[in-house]
């Protein structure tokens, strides 16, 4: 990266350079660029500015002010005035250089933790406070039954006002201190808690109808912050240490009300499940002994998309060979009474195979093991003919 002339003035000293390219990533500490003034040059007990600064100064021997520019997210001035004929020297000019991406520069804590969590295919993990907001609906429920009660009651205190209950002019349109503006007062209460309540309902459905996560990525999520690598391995303090907390035995979360924002986690089958929680786990242990972890924290990183590619593979092998092997075994399956056996036992593994590794509802397995049924019948009624028609030539 080159930087251009300097310009220097009896008055202002500064720098421009040329921003650094967009895809430039860096891991490491912000840097700082400086030019020193000849003065500068030849005191080196002085001390550095803070970064972010750039110092424009006048001729020192006038006892004139010195004005610093403060250059960053906020800009400010302030004026320094010396009683004596000279002021005090000034550091080197630096200019902190662009950030480009946020997460690569956060800061361990919580910062750093977001950046993980958002950055990482499957962990936008947290909680749903189940009880808490089942506490939350209790309380406006019982709160609504009071005020259905206290309307009860008032609407029977007016019974011998007919209008009230046969036109509700009376009611919303009757003036101040009237039968009608009292109730008309309490239907407001109702509505109002009434709407309140309706809302929370709806977003409780809709928390409730969010998957819950495999505990493979919540307990990455704990030893992402327990980790030793980063400055203060227990910065996480209680009670907020117990969000992504797991048991020391077999590693499962501790909150059972953990919720995930992926969509993939809705859908998938009992393969998949099995493949990225137990699977892995089993791979994890061999893959381990031979091979250092690559994380930024000592942890081992599987890539989503490497782990659905293994996944897809092994579910369009066993989809292919499965029908075609049935057909084999028939083939060499001679006695008719065992191929109708082998026929109703391979059609139960036939149906077993959809449930693992597909999301099929039990109508469509169903049809699909009838399909497969019919097309083997097909085959050795086939095979039958034609062997009953061999053996009668040869008579």
């Amino acid at each position: 990266m080159s930087a251009s002339p300097i310009v220097t003035s009896p008055v202002v000293e500064t720098i421009t350079e040329e921003p650094p390219s967009p895809t430039a990533r860096r891991n490491t500490a912000p840097s700082f660029r400086s030019v020193e003034d000849p003065e500068a040059q030849q005191d080196t007990t002085r001390r550095r500015r803070p970064s972010g600064i750039l110092r424009t100064n006048t001729n020192a021997s006038t006892g004139s002010h010195s004005t610093t520019e403060l250059k960053g997210l906020a800009s400010r001035r302030s004026t320094l005035t010396s009683n004596d004929s000279t002021l005090l020297p000034c550091s080197p000019t630096l200019e902190r250089a662009p950030t480009y991406r946020v997460d690569d520069e956060a800061l361990h804590g919580y910062p750093k933790l977001a950046s993980f969590l958002g950055g990482q295919e499957g962990y936008a993990i947290y909680r749903r406070f189940a009880s808490l907001n089942a506490r939350n609906l209790l309380y406006h429920q019982a709160k609504l039954v009071n005020l259905e009660h206290e309307l009860h009651a008032m609407e029977l205190g007016f019974a011998h006002e007919k209008d009230l209950h046969y036109n509700i002019h009376h009611i919303f349109g009757g003036e101040a201190g009237t039968s009608g503006s009292q109730l008309r007062r309490k239907y407001e209460e109702v509505s109002h808690a009434l709407d309140k309540y309706n809302r929370l309902l709806l977003e409780q459905q809709k928390l409730h109808e969010l998957p819950s996560p495999d505990s493979t990525f919540v307990d990455s999520i704990y030893n992402f912050i327990t980790s030793d690598k980063g400055p203060k391995p227990d910065w996480l303090q209680h009670p907020e240490n117990t969000i992504y907390a797991v048991w020391d035995d077999d590693r499962k979360p501790i909150q059972q009300d953990l919720v995930t924002l992926n969509p993939e986690f809705k859908s998938q089958d009992l393969f998949t499940k099995f493949f990225t929680t137990v699977g892995l786990d089993w791979w994890h242990r061999v893959y381990s002994r031979f091979k250092k972890p690559d994380g930024d924290f000592d942890e081992y990183v599987y890539q989503a998309k490497t782990l659905s590619r293994w996944m897809g593979a092994v579910v369009m092998i066993v989809a292919s060979a499965l029908p075609t092997s049935s057909i084999f075994a028939l083939y060499f399956i001679q006695s008719a009474i065992w191929r109708l056996i082998f026929i109703m036992l391979f059609g139960g593994v036939f149906a077993a195979a959809l449930v693992v590794f597909t999301e099929a509802k039990p109508i469509q397995v169903f049809a699909a093991s009838v399909t497969l049924a019919s097309v083997q019948v097909v085959f050795v009624g086939t095979a039958l003919g034609n062997s009953g028609a061999g053996g009668g030539g040869n008579g």
